[in-house]
């Protein structure tokens, strides 16, 4: 980009040349002599920014005049090598400019130097208005707009022009958040990145790997936001490790320099810090609650490292504690209980639920899809974090669902601010309880409550939320169930219910069941499959005297692959690069574990009721809802529809004696055909029925076998049809 040099009176500098007119260089050289003293700082802060509109300035558009304060003496003497910041911020923006990067337009800087002090400082740039900046709008999105879909689209946004600064040639060394300057253009969407405070700025021709890291340890994010930033920093690539390592080590560094400004600068950091309570501030980490509207749930903020800095010593304590105190009677419990696995006869009726969205876009459609399988129980949540009018529409879908004959559950879910605000969590309550009064069956109290992403990071915040339920004068017809523990973390179950003891008794332990999303349902995590799991479970329950001894799974499914963001392990960013962890299944797999799932924890007599999660989600639902006018039944839906019109109303009878690897459930309808339903895991098998019967189907309708000889059995459930035994 092209400059020129200038001299204005007792000002030297240079001035962009088509900027350059008699009439500008005498406004400045008159504004600044007149502006002498009183541009040379502000309160509360080093430096003085004038924004005016010169007479001799074409069109009347208004500049921005910053005047850098006195410096120590040596600095003056390193500027005279190393150029003024002025000068420096000048040479910065006409490179950004040149290589097409945002930046305020510079139009001039002048210096004005005396005895090889600088005396005065000036940078002068084009006004850019409507501006905000990259620390201003996450602050918003956190304390007002909480949505994950926008903080990406920031995120993006920024990390994008943060990448083309570098490349362009610049190391900004001062890369904070309020240096970003940006436009939000929608309510989705943000552009016109600027950078700002480039005095400290140095150009080159390659930024290195560590000057990059450099600039990114200034950028202030929770731990997982800034993994997500760096991946799309570098085009949605992993990293480099040499990143990440001079990364976390500027980071570090930087944390030490703000902690010791305190010693370094007292006086200037008492006014900093007074100028900084009068701004909007980011709230707590452990207060950010982001929702992620794709995948149905809160995202994950922080990295296990930094979540390790929040927890509460009591809360381990507690836990421990609890645990220790609870094993013999569990352990003796579950003993008891693995021995009478498939031992009793169970009705299935009414066991099998199925959760909604109820959401007004997409009810209708819903609706259609939901009658087909049937009155099964449905279960809707309530989500403290939605406003008024969609707890109505809510309220509204569930009367409807039990004026045609639906048995209805529903669940409140929490976020960060019904802890820190429990006035807000009680009359949320009051309100959907009362609203649904007469039309509930189930009352989920809470939801995933020991994963902090869902806002709660401790038993005692629990607990508070237990109150408003506590202190009702008398319960309705709706029974209460919870704590909502969610996977195998049985420790955690355990204390939160010995934390309600004498305080609040659940009519039943409701959990969210996973398989640790990691294969098939009869896999072992830690020696227990999901059967063994179960058996824990209820043990729990029968040894806690805050719950009666029942068993609901409230919340299971399977990742479905290739359905990325909106997966529950894709999102908010799919981390690139190979993945050798990934829970995910095809649509075929995720219906065969899903019937498998369900005889297991219902015929084992240890669970009441399961409600699978959910209807329709493109991630994980059985309806692929991606495309709003043309939804997609997914095998899972067939295979659930097979499910109950075979044995929805059945009854367990008993599990058949079968070949190592094979798996045979036997069950009585109500115009008493038997039915027995097998299926191999792991591997397949050649089975023999020992038995006779009319024809076998697989789980999908279509016909195995017509009647004779043996079957091979796969991890896809095979019914056979007209049981006959002893013939």
């Amino acid at each position: 980009m092209e400059v020129r040099s200038c001299i204005l009176g007792p000002y030297t500098g240079m001035i962009v040349p088509s900027f350059d007119t008699p009439e500008l260089r005498n406004w400045l050289e008159d504004a600044l002599l007149k502006g002498r003293g009183e541009a040379n700082g502000r309160p509360g802060g080093r430096h003085g920014i004038r924004v005016v509109v010169p007479d001799a300035f074409e069109q009347g558009r208004p500049i921005v005049v910053k005047s850098f304060a006195r410096q120590f003496f040596l600095k003056d003497r390193l500027d005279v090598i190393r150029r003024s910041k002025a000068h420096r911020s000048f040479l910065a923006g006409c490179r950004l400019h040149e290589r097409g990067i945002g930046t305020p337009m510079p139009v001039a800087y002048l210096d004005r130097w005396e005895n090889r002090r600088l005396s005065e400082s000036y940078l002068v740039t084009e006004y850019e208005p409507d501006m905000t900046d990259f620390r201003g709008e996450l602050i918003h999105l956190y304390r007002h707009e909480p949505e994950c879909e926008k903080l990406m689209s920031l995120l993006r946004c920024v990390a994008q022009a943060v990448r083309g600064m570098h490349d362009a040639g610049l190391f900004h060394r001062d890369l904070g958040n309020q240096n970003i300057l940006l436009r939000r253009e929608s309510s989705h969407e943000w552009g016109d990145v600027m950078f700002i405070d480039l005095n400290r700025s140095r150009i080159r021709e390659s930024v290195s790997l560590r000057e990059r890291a450099f600039d990114l340890s200034r950028i202030t994010l929770p731990s997982d936001f800034l993994r997500v930033f760096k991946a799309m920093y570098f085009g949605d690539h992993i990293p480099p490790r040499g990143l990440d390592i001079w990364e976390g080590y500027y980071r570090k560094r930087f944390a030490f320099h703000t902690w010791s400004r305190t010693y370094r600068h007292p006086l200037r950091t008492k006014q900093w810090s007074r100028r900084k309570h009068a701004e909007p501030a980011y709230p707590d980490l452990k207060d950010i609650w982001i929702w992620d509207e794709r995948s149905a749930q809160a995202i994950v903020v922080m990295r296990s490292h930094e979540r390790r800095k929040h927890y509460p010593a009591a809360n381990a304590v507690r836990i421990t504690a609890a645990s220790l105190s609870a094993f013999p009677c569990v352990y003796k419990r579950y003993r008891t209980l693995m021995k009478s696995v498939y031992g009793e006869p169970v009705c299935l009726s009414g066991r099998v639920g199925l959760a909604l969205h109820g959401s007004a876009s997409t009810w209708k459609q819903e609706r259609v899809w939901l009658e087909r399988l049937g009155r099964l129980p449905v279960l809707l949540r309530f989500y403290h974090h939605q406003d008024r009018a969609q707890w109505d529409y809510t309220a509204q879908c569930i009367r409807a669902l039990h004026a045609d004959g639906y048995p209805v559950s529903v669940a409140l879910v929490q976020d960060r601010r019904a802890v820190r605000e429990p006035e807000k969590w009680d009359a949320f309550v009051r309100y959907v309880l009362e609203h649904v009064s007469g039309c509930v069956e189930w009352v989920e109290i809470g939801h995933a409550i020991n994963r902090v992403k869902w806002g709660v990071w401790s038993l005692e915040e629990y607990r508070r939320l237990l109150r408003p339920f506590s202190e009702l004068p008398e319960r309705n017809s709706s029974r209460f169930m919870g704590p909502a523990v969610i996977d195998f973390e049985y420790h955690y179950l355990i204390g939160a219910l010995r934390q309600l003891k004498g305080v609040f008794k659940y009519d039943a332990l409701s959990h969210h069941l996973y398989v640790d999303r990691r294969g098939a349902p009869e896999c072992a995590q830690s020696g227990f499959s999901t059967l063994e799991k179960c058996a824990l479970a209820r043990a729990i329950a029968d040894w806690a005297p805050s719950t009666e001894s029942k068993l609901i799974v409230s919340e299971v499914n399977w990742p479905i692959e290739g359905t990325g963001e909106y997966s529950p392990v894709g999102a908010p960013y799919i981390t690139p690069g190979p993945r050798t962890d990934d829970p995910s299944v095809n649509e075929d797999t995720y219906a065969d574990y899903m019937i498998r799932y369900l005889v297991i924890t219902l015929a084992s007599g240890l669970v009441e009721q399961v409600y699978w999660w959910r209807l329709a989600a493109h991630g994980f639902g059985l309806i692929d809802d991606r495309e709003p006018e043309s939804w997609r039944s997914r095998p899972a839906f067939h295979a659930l529809k097979q499910f109950m019109e075979a044995l929805g109303d059945s009854t367990f009878i008993e599990g058949i004696p079968a070949p190592e690897g094979a798996h045979v459930f036997l069950f009585r309808r109500p115009d008493g055909e038997e039915i027995a339903l097998a299926y191999a895991h792991p591997g397949s098998c050649e089975y023999v029925p020992a038995f006779s019967y009319e024809g076998a189907r697989d789980i999908l309708g279509d016909t195995v076998s017509s009647g004779a000889g043996p079957v091979r059995l796969t991890g896809r459930p095979v019914y056979f049809q007209g049981v006959q035994r002893g013939a």
